[in-house]
């Protein structure tokens, strides 16, 4: 969905800093990427709950009562009543403003701009007071527009089931990475027992290669079966990109962080030996199968899983793979209970 989100924000705030626009986009994410989720509705209090408890308390790390910070988000809709779209980005610029934290997105460290709103009285007045405290410096009260009030819209229907405002693939909802040397040490004990048990087991009798070993009989040859094992000992924690080949074809396994969609830039480099090989085949074509873990809105983690193939292959088209090589395959199954979660969130690229 293409939009200005700068220019929104100027409709309010003449000289937004680009810079903090551009961080509160990244911080809003794939959330931006639907019509329904880019839109705050200050008509559903449910939404109004989830800015207070996520945006203004776990990412500006405010400690004030919820009264003072509900008053403040009524401001927000108060000056944006006239404006039908409500865009999230525009909302917590405006917000982050008020309380005097644009730094937290790179900003100038300076003042709160508490927001003026008609029959919020003193409670507003208290927020922007908390909130400036921490800065040093009170900047003049940005007031609100004065034209006729026009009526709330109502809120965005419900959006489809591939369309969703927030992906629940893993647990996104930043609790603290205390699970993360959970995560670390379970990945180094399982690597591990991993070498263990292949030091103490005996060495496999290659097999000869008469030929039979193939496609038409179903078996994997010893070269798949070791490169395979390679890249299953590779799985990055997080983003990252494992190549290898597959009975003489390269093939790309890309991972993904929890609950996202941006595809690693070591790709580019990594698409190399892909490049060459649909260079030499120009009848090759190259499947690319998204998937996620487990945990999590099954319905979003499927479209989270087609998101971050529809990235690889563009991905791939800008490595120099032409787009007719290139086959959006959707897997059987896109959420991969057969590994562990960090090993579940990945795309592959396989020689079709």
């Amino acid at each position: 969905m293409a939009e200005d989100w700068l220019a929104d924000v100027r409709k309010y705030v003449a000289d937004a800093d680009e810079s903090v626009v551009k961080a509160i986009v990244r911080y809003c994410g794939i959330a931006l990427q639907n019509r329904d989720s880019s839109l705050v509705a200050f008509s559903d209090k449910k939404e109004t709950d989830r800015v207070r408890e996520n945006f203004l308390k776990k990412k500006l790390g405010l400690s004030d009562g919820d009264d003072v910070l509900d008053s403040a988000i009524a401001a927000v809709g108060d000056v944006m009543k006239e404006d039908r779209t409500k865009n999230r980005v525009t909302v917590y610029y405006l917000l982050a403003r008020h309380f005097g934290l644009l730094s937290i997105f790179g900003g100038t460290s300076g003042s709160a701009a508490p927001l003026a709103a008609a029959g919020l009285g003193a409670t507003v007045a208290a927020g922007a007071a908390v909130g400036a405290a921490s800065a040093g410096v009170v900047e003049p009260v940005m007031a609100a527009p004065t034209p006729e009030p026009a009526p709330e819209p109502a809120p965005a229907a419900a959006a489809p089931a591939y369309a969703a405002s927030s992906y629940e693939d893993e647990d996104t909802g930043g609790g603290g990475l205390g699970w993360l040397k959970w995560l670390l040490l379970a990945a180094l004990l399982a690597l591990l027992i991993f070498f263990l048990m292949r030091s103490c087991s005996p060495e496999p009798t290659t097999p000869v290669d008469d030929g039979t070993t193939s496609e038409a009989t179903g078996g994997e040859t010893a070269e798949a079966a070791a490169s395979d094992a390679a890249a299953t000992a590779a799985v990055p924690e997080g983003a990252g990109v494992v190549a290898s080949d597959v009975d003489g074809k390269p093939k790309l396994t890309v991972y993904f962080d929890s609950g996202k969609s941006a595809v690693t830039n070591d790709l580019a480099a990594a698409a190399a030996n892909v490049k060459a090989y649909v260079d030499k085949n120009p009848t090759a074509k190259l499947a690319v199968s998204g998937y996620n873990d487990p945990s999590g809105n099954a319905a979003l983690n499927a479209e989270l899983s087609k998101q971050r193939a529809q990235g690889v292959g563009k991905a791939l088209e800008a490595a120099g793979i032409p787009a007719a090589a290139i086959e959006l395959v959707k897997p059987e199954a896109t959420t991969d209970a057969t590994v562990d979660k960090v090993a579940a969130r990945r795309v592959e690229v396989t020689v079709k």
